[in-house]
């Protein structure tokens, strides 16, 4: 159990450093852990986005979730830039979606267990 939260506070951590690397400076951030998994809200205002990186977001955070190299790969977040972390949360979790309008990103992720 310990091992799933230390999971989710990487996964919460690189997203609120990816927004805050596009400028956004006030956050909310929702994470619900239950038996069967564990979602996640984002809630980034003021980012700059543009539609390439908003698009290279969406594409990343919904890369097919590998379960066989998932006990590697979790413990690699940190140690990249922006969009190799991007790659790690998409094998990490199983749904993406990504929302940014009026220059709020907002992203829901779920990772089942």
């Amino acid at each position: 159990m310990k091992i799933n939260f230390e999971k989710s506070m990487k996964i919460a951590s690189e997203l609120l450093a990816y927004c805050h690397s596009h400028g956004a400076g006030e956050f909310h951030l929702d994470i619900k852990l239950e038996s069967e998994q564990t979602s996640y809200l984002i809630k980034a205002n003021h980012a700059d986005l543009s539609d390439t990186d908003l698009e290279r977001l969406d594409r990343l955070l919904n890369a097919p979730r590998q379960r066989e190299v998932e006990q590697d790969y979790w413990e690699l977040m940190g140690e990249s830039d922006d969009y190799c972390e991007l790659t790690l949360i998409g094998m990490l979790t199983d749904e993406a979606v990504v929302r940014y309008e009026d220059r709020t990103l907002e992203i829901a992720l779920v990772r089942k267990t």
